[in-house]
């Protein structure tokens, strides 16, 4: 779209002073950027280098050659739309009757005119201050939906993208109602009917300088046509120049009007549903050559004779690669199921026939893609579409681990350690029905170790999951049942060697049941033994049985090993710097202690760490469930 003026439009006094440069306002090009402003305020003024400013925006809808009719009327934007957006009601008394009308909100007569417009967002007062409000009609026919009520965001659920909010900017001094342009334009084209924009700012510059004031030229300018589609009435005065002790300023009032026009209206397809591409040429390869999945697609009116002869059957696959699924993990209203299957709601979703080819491949059918994915999103998915692996290729993919598989496993085992911590717990009486990790893979830190992870990742990547993980693993575990069982056991066990004692925290106090539980398994000991006999493990205190002791440390170093994973996430968190400085000597070393690489991890070196993290914590199970069978005398 054009500039609202060109440069040769507006006289050139208005820039001789930098602090009243208006013409951001007046050379804006309006459709130019991915937003667009229908209604604006300012909220707290602030002065900025002596500059204070003011803004106000509202806009309505207009026939389009009404415009002209109005254009001589069009004058100060607070006298003309002042009260736009407001309903009330009108009696009307000749002398010889008296005639009653309701005015809705939604229709305004331009003062002096006979004009009426629709207003599409304005500003109204109410108990908490002036309050910028949008016509419902819009966001109801674009299908947008509030994320939540109040909260003055709508999207659009189906491409899952914001589509109009409300919003504060310039350091929260201006709160503003925004829309997509293309979202915009696509209301204009089905209304039909031109947007009015009525825009106001003024400038005040204090304490100027001598050369300002001499520049400055007070007076009242008018520019623009109907032709152009806009109006420019600027004011220019000084305050207080020359008066002993007041604060001078120079002001510079902008009231601005201009027009955006409808887009050309299709009457086969007003609401602009009809894909943006050729449905009969738009295809994906497959084992039989490529094929358009539209054949199977009843969205829309098709000539089925213009498809070429049918190339594969409604099952034949047709792959993608898995990053595809980037633009849908994470974003509302979107789930991505681990066989790699994608569903928006209510709305769509391509989870019949969908699974994963190790983690590189997406596979579908290509039926179930044409009547699972709306058209909208296929040029999407048709960028990240491949051609059929072969069987070898095929065989080689699948035999990788998949990472939902994976972090299912750790899923699957820590709750295999709260079972089995139940049973241990209530073999010594302690009064804890509930298992330590209290984690879910319906978590953030769950359902984000399961995104897509490139094989051409750099560490920052293995960094991220694994910090990931460890929230998963170890910020979940609750210490109250661990609390509950050691207070069971006797002997403080709760608390560290410190002097004074401290509390453990839930990973060490894991380790120390997970000790005790150990030598229950290994010796039998009855609980008036084990407080002792575990202070001295942990301390390696000399024994006057010698091979009791080897016994003791060779268990307890067993232990520390199958910690091992546990203790590296911990010693990653806190060394890998995903929230402050790293210190990657020692992440490389920790990583080397558990027998990874000391540098460049990849995505195999994620799911080994996902394997180890479930095989250590199954060796806590273990001891658990020994040690509970011993209590329990099997």
């Amino acid at each position: 779209m054009n500039p609202i003026f060109d440069l040769e439009d507006v006289p050139r006094q208005l820039f001789s002073i930098a602090e009243l440069d208006l013409s951001s306002d007046l050379l804006a090009q309006p459709m130019l950027g991915p937003w667009f402003w229908l209604a604006a305020r300012t909220t707290s003024r602030e002065r900025n280098m002596d500059v204070e400013g003011f803004i106000e925006r509202q806009s309505f809808l207009l026939e389009s050659e009404q415009f002209a009719a109005i254009f001589d009327d069009l004058h100060s934007i607070g006298n003309v739309i002042g009260e736009l957006g407001t309903s009330g009601y009108t009696i009307v008394d000749d002398g010889s009757s008296r005639n009653y009308s309701y005015d809705p909100f939604y229709r305004f007569e331009i003062p002096f005119t006979s004009v009426t417009c629709e207003p599409l967002a304005f500003c109204r007062g109410t108990a908490g201050g002036p309050t910028l409000l949008v016509n419902p009609d819009l966001w109801l026919f674009l299908g947008l939906e509030e994320r939540s009520p109040g909260c003055g965001i709508w999207w659009d659920a189906l491409s899952g993208i914001e589509a109009l909010r409300r919003v504060e900017v310039s350091n929260g001094n201006v709160a503003v109602i925004e829309i997509r342009v293309d979202y915009l334009l696509k209301y204009l084209r089905v209304r039909q009917l031109s947007l009015v924009v009525g825009h106001y700012r003024h400038l005040h510059y204090f304490n100027p300088t001598s050369e300002a004031v001499a520049a400055f030229v007070t007076g009242e300018l008018v520019f623009g046509s109907p032709e152009q589609g806009a109006k420019a009435l600027l004011q220019s005065a000084s305050a207080q120049i020359g008066l002993p002790g007041a604060e001078e300023y120079l002001q510079r009032r902008l009231h601005l009007w201009f027009r955006i026009n409808p887009p050309h209206l299709d009457i086969d397809d007003p609401a602009g549903h009809k894909p943006t591409f050729d449905v009969y040429e738009f295809s994906f390869p497959t084992r039989l050559g490529t094929v358009a999945p539209a054949r199977w697609t009843y969205d829309i009116d098709l000539d089925r004779e213009r498809f070429p002869a049918e190339a594969c059957d409604f099952m034949e696959r047709i792959y993608f690669r898995q990053d595809v699924l980037r633009k849908y993990e994470g974003a509302d209203g979107f789930a991505v199921g681990d066989d790699g299957s994608v569903s928006c709601r209510d709305y769509w979703g391509l989870t019949r026939s969908t699974s994963r080819l190790g983690n590189e491949l997406l596979m579908t059918a290509i039926g179930d893609f044409a009547e699972g994915v709306p058209l909208t999103e296929w040029p999407y998915w048709r960028q990240f579409a491949v051609e059929p692996p072969s069987d070898d290729a095929a065989a080689s993919l699948s035999s990788e681990q998949t990472i939902p598989e994976a972090v299912n496993i750790v899923a699957s085992a820590l709750g295999n350690m709260n079972t089995a911590f139940c049973s241990l717990a209530k073999s010594l009486g302690a009064p804890s029905s509930e298992g330590p990790w209290q984690g879910s893979l319906d978590s953030l830190a769950g359902r984000q170790l399961k995104w897509f992870y490139a094989s051409s990742a750099g560490e920052d990547e293995f960094l991220k999951r694994a910090t990931l993980a460890s929230t998963f693993a170890l910020d979940a575990l609750e210490l109250a049942p661990l609390r509950q069982l050691t207070v069971t056991i006797g002997g403080s066990l709760d608390l560290n060697e410190e002097t004074p004692p401290r509390p453990l925290g839930s990973r060490r106090l894991l380790q120390r049941v997970t000790l005790v539980a150990a030598v229950i398994a290994h010796f039998g000991l009855q609980c008036g033994d084990l407080a002792r006999l575990v202070r001295e493990i942990e301390a390696n205190k000399a024994l006057s049985d010698r091979d009791l002791q080897i016994e003791l440390q060779s268990l307890y170093r067993r232990l520390r090993s199958e910690f091992g994973p546990l203790a590296f996430l911990y010693d990653l968190r806190t060394f890998g710097g995903l929230a402050h400085q790293p210190n990657l000597p020692k992440a490389r070393g920790a990583a080397a202690d558990l027998g990874l690489p000391d540098k460049n991890w990849q995505r195999a070196d994620y799911l080994r760490l996902m394997n180890l993290i479930a095989r250590g914590v199954d060796h806590i199970s273990g001891h658990f469930r020994n040690a509970a069978r011993i209590l329990q005398g099997d």
